[in-house]
């Protein structure tokens, strides 16, 4: 890896980018989320599984993406969305260790101009 930061400095780096981003763990619990939001998030998601904070109907995509970044199938998956009348990209990547295994997801949601 090219540099390492400390943890409040990468804390501090995730505050600072433009983007609403949330991560998921390798057992689908929502461990954070950035204060720049686009989608609303609430601290009591903190700690639950992200098929909780989903419509039921939605809930097999969600189940299918998180299986894909798991699996390897992909790394990176996109889905297109809107928020208020505008459009949103937003993206969904797999977080692995140093050995590669699979430790989790981070969703990423911005603006699209």
């Amino acid at each position: 890896m090219p540099g390492e930061l400390p943890a409040d400095t990468a804390l501090s780096v995730l505050h600072s980018l433009p983007m609403d981003i949330t991560f998921i763990d390798e057992k689908d619990i929502i461990r954070y989320y950035s204060d720049y939001r686009i989608f609303k998030r609430t601290p009591d998601i903190l700690g639950t599984t992200v098929q909780n904070c989903h419509s039921p109907q939605s809930r097999d995509e969600v189940n299918r993406v998180i299986d894909d970044l798991r699996s390897g199938r992909k790394s990176v998956s996109e889905q297109p969305a809107e928020k208020d009348g505008r459009a949103v990209r937003v993206r969904y990547m797999a977080v692995r260790d140093k050995s590669g295994r699979y430790v989790g997801l981070l969703e990423t949601a911005e603006w699209v101009k």
